[in-house]
């Protein structure tokens, strides 16, 4: 899995030389209650869905959050006040210190047009706080070489699975904060590959489809509620996990989807328990790449997007103002981990499921996360397959066992 964010600075002081900056809205404050990062993940989360009913779609909540706060850094006024509000946070966030073999790598930059001022106390906070490395560039001279060398850092900082964020810039930027995650882990316990077969998977709107489904039995924690199955699969590091919540049915999601909030979440979390689950899920390869500059103005910072806004901490200006907040992921899961990875392992296999056998079928959209403990590092939906057909013949994925694929009796 790995990601990349970046915010795009532009002046707005020189009328001669800027493109509008947008107007601020009007419109009313959302009711979201932000209090916190698990917050914030499903806020960002459900501002970005909005409208999609029928995309895979994943985001990460602490790449945008790493970035955001850095911008956050340099502004001052309103701004500062609404971008802190959204994240929910009172000072500014440092990068936590990883381990050599950590499967989680993260680094964030800081590209300036040469010649542009910058406050000596922001290059600080941007490389005691935030270690962020400085380069500098030629955006209004030569802007096709900037968004190369740009591009050419997210690739190397994701091990080239996204290689680039920006088709363009624009001659008015003159600052770049950009920040990258790479994440490669193995299953604690892997998947047995000879395991995975042709299965059934239902969309929203019913159909069935083949896909590639992945199983396994074993002990693992489980716990559900009415209406959610929910599952963590830990991975050989300690601390880091995928969580899958499962709907009742496939029809019910987008409503389902809707309702789930942190309080949920942390219900579901802290009521797993150990279970003998047998295990069904499809492998996938996705990618989502977003313009993120309308959900952070419905989250409540429109003023760092307008022409009020104030990030003088960063130059000692009033001209910058967020002109685009981009960001791209890319996920990866197989019977090995999350991200292309080598594993051994030997898992059994049954033909038939025991009766005190939790059943775990992920044959219809659901919601994933990764986790680092408490918190979450990447937050997204699997809807479809993405090279999935048709159903036109009996799955191979134990024909002989039947059910709606969950708990639910």
């Amino acid at each position: 899995m790995a990601l990349i964010l970046g915010i795009v600075l532009s002046g707005n002081g020189c009328a001669g030389d800027r493109t509008e900056p947008e107007p601020q809205q009007t419109t009313e404050t959302p009711n979201i209650e932000t209090t916190g990062r698990t917050d914030f993940a499903f806020d960002l989360y459900r501002a970005v869905v909005k409208d999609k009913p029928d995309e895979n779609i994943a985001i990460s909540p602490y790449g945008a959050e790493q970035v955001l706060d850095l911008a956050r850094a340099g502004a001052v006024g309103e701004t500062e006040t609404e971008i802190g509000r959204v994240l929910a946070k009172t000072g500014v966030a440092g990068l936590n210190v990883l381990p050599p073999d950590a499967p989680l790598t993260t680094a964030v930059a800081l590209w300036l047009q040469a010649g542009h001022p910058i406050l000596p106390e922001f290059l600080t906070t941007a490389r005691e706080e935030f270690g962020a490395s400085v380069e500098h560039v030629d955006f209004f001279g030569n802007p096709d070489e900037a968004v190369q060398r740009i591009n050419a850092w997210y690739s190397e900082q994701t091990k080239e699975k996204i290689p680039t964020l920006f088709d363009s810039l624009g001659e008015t930027t003159r600052v770049v904060l950009a920040g990258a995650i790479h994440f490669a882990a193995d299953w604690k316990t892997p998947f047995n590959k000879d395991a995975t077969l042709d299965g059934s998977f239902t969309l929203q709107d019913g159909t069935k489809m083949t896909t590639k489904i992945m199983s396994r039995t074993g002990l693992m924690q489980y716990g559900e509620t009415d209406d959610t199955l929910a599952l963590q699969l830990p991975y050989k590091n300690d601390g880091y996990a995928m969580l899958l919540l499962l709907p009742r049915d496939a029809a019910g999601f987008t409503e389902w989807e809707s309702a789930m909030t942190p309080e949920i979440w942390d219900d579901l979390r802290t009521a797993m328990k150990p279970e003998q689950v047998d295990l069904r899920m499809p492998r996938f390869t996705m990618e989502s790449n977003f313009l993120l500059n309308e959900p952070l103005k419905q989250l409540g910072m429109p003023t760092a997007f307008s022409r009020d806004a104030d990030f003088s901490k960063i130059d000692g200006l009033t001209d910058l103002y967020l002109s685009e907040v981009r960001q791209k992921v890319f996920v990866k899961v197989d019977e090995t981990g999350t991200e292309a990875a080598a594993a051994t392992g030997a898992v059994m296999a049954v033909k038939s499921m025991p009766i005190n056998v939790r059943p775990f079928y992920a044959d219809r959209p659901f919601l994933y996360a990764i986790v680092k403990e408490d918190t979450i590092l990447f937050l997204g939906r699997f809807m479809k397959p993405d090279a999935a057909t048709p159903e036109t013949a009996t799955p191979t994925v134990d024909p002989d066992l039947d059910g709606e694929g969950g708990a639910f009796n």
